[in-house]
């Protein structure tokens, strides 16, 4: 995996399937993204869509344009590339290099959105658990992960929750550059929202608005 290839990222929040009537197949996906309901009438779009949110098996790896394209052909979908450009194109998709300048512009316009609940963390065990009670464990999440899953939603976008989390860090006397600078902490933050949209803790939404 070519470690400088962008992100990939997959914005909204998947809504369902609208059928027509009884037993017929769906008329089209909703996704919502911010105020606007998005509809997906095309199977291959919903189906590249979902890779995009990346692969809990796949670990805290990266996950980009070649893993989703990869993943993708594993599905049945060769011929994946142009349903994901006009996925990028419609917005629903977004690609982002981490410690550029365009990682800033885009974490000004985004923000995360939790979900799922925490479970705590189980006697003998170093990671919290994300999931549902009783039902599923979705997520055994590092400490840097579910700090971003806690406390992320709380800024208006995730530049905004970078600078929050790097004064945090600051004012509880970390030293270490990824934990007080808002760059890399940004860095940081952009790979957890990976892990967390992979395993369907949290999704990606336009920034909050007045």
């Amino acid at each position: 995996m070519n470690a400088d290839a962008p992100l990939v990222f997959p914005v909204g929040h998947y809504l369902g399937a609208v059928h027509p009537g009884g037993g017929a197949p769906p008329s089209f996906h909703v996704v919502r993204a911010g105020r606007e309901a998005v509809h997906l009438s095309d199977e291959d779009e919903v189906d590249v869509w979902g890779l995009a949110h990346g692969l809990p098996s796949a670990g805290d790896g990266a996950w980009s344009r070649a893993q989703v394209l990869s993943a993708a052909a594993d599905a049945g979908h060769p011929d994946a590339e142009p349903v994901l450009d006009a996925l990028l194109e419609r917005g629903l998709v977004v690609e982002v290099r981490p410690g550029t300048d365009d990682a800033r512009d885009f974490a000004r316009f985004y923000r995360l959105r939790p979900l799922l609940l925490g479970l705590g963390r189980p006697a003998g065990e170093d990671l919290d658990l994300i999931g549902v009670p009783g039902l599923v464990v979705a997520l055994r999440a590092t400490p840097r992960v579910l700090e971003v899953w806690e406390w992320a939603h709380l800024w208006p976008n995730l530049w905004a929750a970078s600078e929050g989390l790097a004064e945090a860090g600051r004012d509880t006397g970390r030293t270490d550059p990824s934990e007080t600078e808002p760059d890399q902490v940004l860095t940081v933050v952009l790979g957890a929202v990976q892990t967390l949209v992979a395993h369907g803790a949290a999704y990606l939404d336009h920034r909050a608005t007045p």
